[in-house]
C-alpha cells in the first residue's frame, strides 16, 4: 500500500488483516481468548489489544455492593447480564466473529457467562429520595450505597471541624489532599455549607475503585484484585511456593506441620528446677 503526499510517495507496510495483536485482560495480564473475553457494555472493542476476560469482571462483580462491580476501564456500573442478554450478546458475538473450533464451559446462560449489562436503571433513591442510577436491589444510588459502607471522616474546609458524611464525598476531591467542589453541611461551629476533604487516615480506606481517576489509583485496584485472585486460585488449585501442590493437600501438610511443631514442644523436658 502506498501513501502519496505532496512531496513525497513511499510505501508502507501495514500488518496482514488476520495478524491482530493478542489481546491481554487489563485485570489479570492474560492472553484474552475468543472464548473467554468478557462481553461490556461500555469498553468492548474487537481491535483493541487491552481487552478484560470474564472471569475477572465477574471476581470484580461479586466483591461489589449488590453484585456490582466498576468496569477496570471506563469505571461504569456493570453486573452479569441476565440469562436473556446473555443469550442475545453471545448470538450477535457468533455472528460477528469467525467460526472457532473449541469452546469454553463458562459461556452461555447462567452464572457463568461472560456477557455484562450497565447496571442502572432511572429512578427515585429510597435513601437521599433523589431522582438518580439505581445501582442497588434495594432502590438505592450509587452515592448512597457507598455512603453506607464508607462512612468516613471528613475536614470542614472553614473551621476544620471533623465528621462523618455519610456521602463519597472523596468523588469531588481533586486529590486525597484537597478539598472538593460540592458542599454538605457542617456541623460544627461554623454550621454553614462548606466543602469538604477525606482525613489522611482514611484516605485509605477509600474504594481504589471508587476514588476520582485523578487520584492515581487504578494501578493499586487492579494489583489488588490481581493479589486476591492468586489467593484464591491458591486455595483451589494450588499454594504459592508449592507448584503442582493442590491447595487442600498444601494445607494439610502445613497443618500436620504445626501438630508436630506442638507435639514436641509438650514432649520436651522441663528445664531442672533449681
Amino acid at each position: 500500500r502506498c501513501v502519496t503526499s505532496l512531496s513525497r510517495t513511499r510505501a508502507v507496510a501495514m500488518p496482514p488483516p488476520g495478524d491482530a495483536p493478542e489481546a491481554t485482560c487489563a485485570v489479570c495480564l492474560e492472553a484474552v481468548t475468543p472464548a473467554s473475553k468478557a462481553s461490556m457494555p461500555c469498553c468492548d472493542r474487537d481491535t483493541a489489544s487491552v481487552s478484560l476476560c470474564g472471569p475477572c469482571v465477574r471476581f470484580i462483580c461479586a466483591r461489589g455492593p449488590g453484585g456490582v462491580g466498576r468496569c477496570p476501564k471506563c469505571r461504569a456500573h456493570v453486573r452479569p447480564a441476565s440469562s436473556a442478554t446473555a443469550h442475545d450478546r453471545e448470538l450477535s458475538r457468533e455472528e460477528d466473529a469467525p467460526s472457532t473450533s473449541y469452546g469454553d464451559a463458562n459461556e452461555g446462560e447462567g452464572e457463568g457467562s461472560n456477557a455484562f449489562e450497565l447496571a442502572v436503571m432511572r429512578g427515585t433513591c429510597r435513601l437521599c429520595m433523589q431522582t438518580k442510577d439505581l445501582v442497588d436491589e434495594r432502590s438505592v444510588c450509587d452515592a448512597c450505597a457507598y455512603g453506607a459502607r464508607f462512612t468516613l471522616r471528613h475536614e470542614c474546609s472553614v473551621c476544620a471541624h471533623v465528621q462523618r458524611i455519610p456521602h463519597p464525598m472523596w468523588w469531588y476531591q481533586p486529590s486525597a489532599e484537597r478539598f472538593g467542589n460540592v458542599s454538605w453541611a457542617c456541623h460544627g461551629r461554623c454550621g454553614d455549607f462548606t466543602f469538604w476533604r477525606v482525613l489522611a487516615e482514611d484516605a485509605r480506606l477509600v474504594p481504589p475503585e471508587d476514588a476520582p481517576a485523578s487520584w492515581g489509583t487504578t494501578d493499586a485496584w487492579l494489583e489488588g484484585i490481581r493479589r486476591e485472585m492468586t489467593r484464591e486460585r491458591g486455595d483451589d488449585a494450588g499454594t504459592p511456593g508449592m507448584p503442582g501442590m493442590p491447595g487442600t493437600l498444601a494445607a494439610l501438610r502445613r497443618l500436620g506441620r504445626r501438630v508436630v511443631a506442638a507435639a514436641a514442644s509438650l514432649l520436651r523436658p522441663d528445664p531442672p528446677r533449681e
